[in-house]
């Protein structure tokens, strides 16, 4: 007979009871745990731990709420804030959703993962905050937000350039502070929105599909390393608004102003560590675009193309073309217009071996344009010389077919026999100008126009001394023209056959003093000097001229044919100072050098 023992009842109550006790007190700690977290997370107790050991990089947000650990993080109003010594940036979330690593934070890591927010924006502005002071024994706080996706971004707010409308983003961040910061954006999608400068509209962004990555290195004492960290690719569609933006730029004391210009731009932008890749494409197109400085205004639609090709070695890889195509000019008077068929400005770009950018090669077309009158220059140009007929052609200087230009940025205005008259004289001759568009500059006050070179021919006129078919070639070493009032201003230099002019522009009379004729037909003389033309007349500074035994310096004022000043020659051992007065000059012969001396030149008006 087999004895079987039944289980003791009493000892299996209290297992039961303590299994209880354990789940019970399991359950206590997770609430109280999740009761800590949550009050941490609304108290600011957890943004303080961060930001103190973050350096510049700051997270906070108004409320959270976190079902650990089977729920997932809720932020209202999330900001992450980065601040070095070159920018400041932020992005805002007005709330997101995320899995989040409560582990990590105990590792000083900040792992969210699966982050989904809606109603965001971005700012970035320079910053000159000096450098802090950091610990190297510290560990840096390392925050990796993964798999974000951001709906409804509302602002990407660059400083003066803003966008606002509505975009779609997906990425990822890795910031290692004071390391490295990454930015992964596989997809950034535009639905609509519009550029704005400086708080006004300037483009409206028809559509945008993107993918860009950030990879910045941090350099001590610089902040994060930019100059080679953006790869990625750009495609979208902007309608370009009227350029009337622009004249705000300007200022309201501008002598420059535009209307007008409305386009469209399309463009396919490439690029792997901020260096422009093979593919890239831009083309542009706008309606007639309206510039006016001071008393010209010029018409034009425009077109711009760009591209970045592939080549072989030492071909060029890039190229640019920007074309005005007609261009209308006219000036203060009515019924005169210049119009020219095509000025078009194209640049070509080579890599350098081994550097990174490219050297540019730019090449400046000028189709010849339809003659203009000249005597559209008569309300400037009237009290120095009035043109009574002439024309005057622009174009580029064109190199011979299979030949390589020369003068690749090279403009040129040429007359044909332009009469005129200066006071009581007549005055026939030729003129062709040629800019060097390399030195061309502009300040919004005046344009430069240094290196350009002036060319006069079969000069002719039938005052007190006849001149009969001069020429003389005068280089420009510093020109400006002011555009509002309109001023010529210049130093020159001119190597002259013969001093023909000079000796005309001395005589007021037929019957010459001996001194003064025997001035005529020096070969070779050297003048340079400082001129201003303006609309009340010509005025001539620090005038020197040298030649064979022959020196003349001094200052005049020219208006209609009457000369105002005075100056000092030396021919041989004679030295002798010619005061000049509107109908009458007067030798002086006798202590002529102190004479001179006596006589400073006026300013410039």
């Amino acid at each position: 007979m087999t004895d079987t023992s039944l289980p003791d009842a009493p000892d299996a109550a209290p297992r039961r009871r303590r299994w209880r006790r354990v789940a019970g007190w399991a359950v206590a700690a997770v609430a109280v745990l999740e009761v800590a977290l949550n009050v941490a997370l609304n108290t600011g107790v957890t943004q303080a731990i961060i930001g103190r050991s973050t350096d510049r990089t700051q997270l906070t947000w108004q409320r959270a709420w976190w079902l650990w650990p089977v729920g997932r993080l809720h932020l209202k109003g999330f900001t992450l804030t980065q601040q070095d010594s070159r920018v400041w940036w932020k992005v805002e979330v007005d709330a997101l959703e995320a899995g989040m690593s409560l582990a990590g934070l105990l590792r000083k890591r900040v792992e969210v993962d699966g982050i989904d927010g809606h109603g965001a924006s971005f700012h970035l502005e320079p910053t000159g905050a000096p450098e802090q002071p950091f610990n190297p024994d510290t560990k840096p706080w390392v925050i990796h937000l993964k798999d974000v996706t951001l709906h409804d971004v509302r602002e990407l707010d660059f400083s003066r350039v803003r966008f606002v409308g509505a975009l779609d983003v997906t990425g990822t961040l890795n910031l290692q502070s004071r390391e490295r910061l990454q930015v992964d954006l596989p997809s950034v999608r535009v639905a609509g929105g519009f550029i704005e400068v400086d708080g006004k509209p300037v483009a409206k962004l028809d559509a945008l599909d993107s993918n860009a990555r950030l990879d910045a290195p941090f350099q001590p004492g610089q902040g994060y390393d930019l100059s080679q960290a953006l790869s990625g690719q750009v495609k979208a569609r902007v309608g370009v608004l009227p350029l009337d933006w622009l004249n705000d730029q300007l200022g309201a004391s501008a002598p420059v102003s535009l209307h007008g210009g409305a386009g469209q731009v399309d463009l396919d932008v490439r690029m792997e560590r901020s260096t422009l890749e093979p593919g890239s494409r831009l083309n542009a197109s706008g309606d007639v675009l309206d510039v006016r400085a001071g008393p010209m205004r010029a018409r034009a639609p425009w077109r711009l193309q760009a591209s970045m090709d592939a080549a072989p070695r030492g071909r060029p890889s890039g190229s640019l073309r920007l074309a005005f195509a007609p261009v209308r000019v006219t000036g203060p008077t009515q019924g005169h217009e210049l119009e020219v068929p095509e000025v078009s400005l194209q640049v070509l770009g080579r890599r350098r071996e081994g550097q990174p950018g490219l050297d540019l090669e730019p090449e400046l077309r000028v189709a010849k344009s339809k003659p203009l009158d000249l005597r559209v220059l008569n309300p400037w140009l009237g009290q120095t010389l009035e043109v009574d007929s002439g024309h005057v052609t622009v174009r580029s200087e064109e190199p011979p077919r299979g030949a390589k230009a020369r003068n690749a940025l090279e403009l040129r205005l040429d007359t044909d026999l332009v009469s005129g008259r200066m006071g009581p004289n007549k005055v026939l001759l030729r003129a062709e100008v040629e800019v060097d568009a390399r030195h061309l500059s502009w300040d919004m006050t005046e344009l430069g126009l240094s290196g350009t070179t002036l060319r006069l021919s079969q000069v002719s006129s039938n005052g007190n001394v006849p001149i009969r078919a001069w020429s003389g070639n005068f280089s420009l070493p510093r020109a400006s023209l002011v555009l509002s009032p309109t001023v010529l201003k210049a130093r020159f230099a001119s190597q002259l056959t013969d001093t023909q002019p000079l000796v005309a522009l001395l005589t007021s009379s037929k019957k010459l003093p001996g001194f003064v004729t025997s001035l005529l037909n020096i070969p070779k003389v050297e003048v340079t000097g400082e001129v201003q033309i303006d609309e009340r007349g010509l005025q001539l500074r620090e005038l020197r001229a040298k030649g064979d035994g022959f020196s003349l310096q001094g200052h005049l004022d020219l208006v209609r044919g009457s000369i105002t000043g005075a100056l000092l020659a030396s021919l041989g051992a004679v030295t002798g100072g010619i005061e000049l007065r509107p109908g009458k000059h007067d030798l002086h012969l006798l202590n002529a050098t102190e004479w001179f001396k006596g006589q400073p030149a006026p300013p410039f008006r």
